[in-house]
C-alpha cells in the first residue's frame, strides 16, 4: 500500500482515457481499452514505452494534467494506499505551449485538490529528466524542481530508453541537482547491466529505479555501504523482457547482501498491475513471510523523499494495517 515508483502517464484509468479523449476530441482507436495495456508478449523496453504515446496526447493542458493527478490520488486512497510518489516528465507535456513550470504546478494543483478528500493519505511528486531529452531541457527540469522545493515536488529522476542513452551523458544535469541538494532517483540496471547502476550512483542517486541487473557480488557492497535503495517493479520487468519470470527477480540475492529494496508497480495501467498484485506475485514465488513483507514496506517509508514528520505517521499506519495487507496478498 506504498508505491515509490509510479508513473503518472502510465497509470491513467480507463475512465480517465474516456473523459479526456472526449474532452479533447481524440479517437482512442478500435482496440481500446486493450491498446492501453502492454501484452506479456511485449518484445522490449522500447516497445513497452510506445504505450505512452496515447496518454501523452491527452495530457497537454493544465486542466487535463490536474485531472490526471487528482484522479490517481483518489484511486490510490480508495485502494487503501497510505503513501505514493508519482513521477512524470514535465518536458513531455509541452506540445501545446505549456512551460515545464506550468506543467509541474498543474500536477501539484491536482494532488492538493484530491488530498483534501483523502484523509490520512500522503502523496508527493518526482520530476523526470529524459534520456532522449536535450541537456538544456533536462537542466530546466532540475531548475523547476528546485523552484518548487518545499512543495510536494520532492526530487528528480532520469527515465527513458536506458540502453540507448547511458547515464554518463547526464553528469552536468545531476551535478546541478546535487548543487541544489535535490533528492535523486535514477532508472538504471533495467535494460542494461551493473555498470549503469554504478554510473547512477556516481551521479548522486540515493535510490535506483529497477536495478535488477546489479551485480550483487561485485557492486553490491558499494550499494550497501552507500545505503542505496532499489525500486523493484517485477511485472514491468517481465513485460520489457528485462527478466523472464518472477523467480528471476533477484529478491533473495539483494536481501542476502543487506541491500535495501522496495516493491512497486511502475505503471498501473500500462502494466495492468498495482502494489497488491506485485506483492502477491512475489509472495507466491518466494514464500514471503509477514516480517519480510513488513520490511519491504518499511523500506518504502524510510527511503521515501517525504519529511520525517510524515514518515513517523506512515510507520504508525503501517503497523496498524500490515496484518490486513498481508492477508490480502496471501489470498
Amino acid at each position: 500500500m506504498i508505491d515509490l515508483h509510479l508513473h503518472l502517464d502510465g497509470s491513467l484509468s480507463e475512465q480517465d482515457f474516456l473523459y479526456l479523449a472526449k474532452k479533447e476530441g481524440i479517437c482512442l482507436g478500435k482496440e481500446f481499452p486493450n491498446n492501453i495495456y502492454v501484452p506479456m508478449d511485449c518484445k522490449s523496453l522500447e516497445e513497452y514505452l510506445m504505450r505512452f504515446d496515447l496518454p501523452l496526447q491527452l495530457l497537454q493542458s493544465k486542466e487535463n494534467i490536474a485531472h490526471a493527478t487528482s484522479s490517481l490520488v483518489r484511486r490510490l486512497y480508495k485502494m487503501g494506499y497510505i503513501y505514493a510518489e508519482i513521477r512524470f516528465a514535465p518536458q513531455l507535456h509541452m506540445q501545446k505551449g505549456l512551460t515545464q513550470l506550468e506543467v509541474a504546478k498543474a500536477a501539484l494543483e491536482g494532488v492538493e485538490e484530491a488530498l483534501k478528500e483523502c484523509d490520512g493519505f500522503e502523496a508527493n511528486l518526482l520530476l523526470c529528466c529524459m534520456r532522449h531529452g536535450a541537456e538544456e531541457v533536462n537542466m530546466e527540469t532540475v531548475e523547476v524542481a528546485n523552484k518548487l522545493k518545499g512543495t510536494r515536488v520532492v526530487g528528480v529522476d532520469l527515465a527513458g530508453a536506458e540502453a540507448m542513452h547511458p547515464s554518463s551523458y547526464y553528469k552536468n544535469i545531476f551535478d546541478l541537482a546535487k548543487e541544489y541538494r535535490l533528492n535523486i532517483t535514477i532508472h538504471a540496471g533495467e535494460a542494461t547491466g551493473s555498470d549503469e547502476v554504478m554510473m547512477a550512483l556516481d551521479n548522486g542517486a540515493t535510490r535506483i529505479g529497477h536495478g535488477v541487473h546489479l551485480d550483487t557480488e561485485k557492486d553490491g557492497p558499494r550499494a550497501k555501504k552507500e545505503d542505496i535503495c532499489f525500486e523493484f517493479c517485477p511485472t514491468s520487468n517481465l513485460q520489457t523482457k528485462s527478466l523472464k519470470t518472477y523467480a528471476d527477480v533477484p529478491l533473495r540475492a539483494f536481501m542476502d547482501k543487506g541491500i535495501a529494496l522496495t516493491i512497486n508497480s511502475d505503471n498501473m495501467t500500462v502494466s495492468n498491475t498495482d502494489v497488491y498484485q506485485e506483492f502477491s506475485h512475489l509472495y507466491q514465488t518466494f514464500n514471503l513471510n509477514k516480517d519480510e513483507v513488513y520490511g519491504f514496506l518499511l523500506n518504502s517509508i524510510n527511503y521515501s523523499f517525504t519529511s520525517e514528520e510524515v514518515k513517523a505517521r506512515l510507520r504508525v499506519k503501517l503497523k496498524e494495517r500490515i496484518d490486513k495487507f498481508y492477508s490480502q496478498i496471501a489470498m
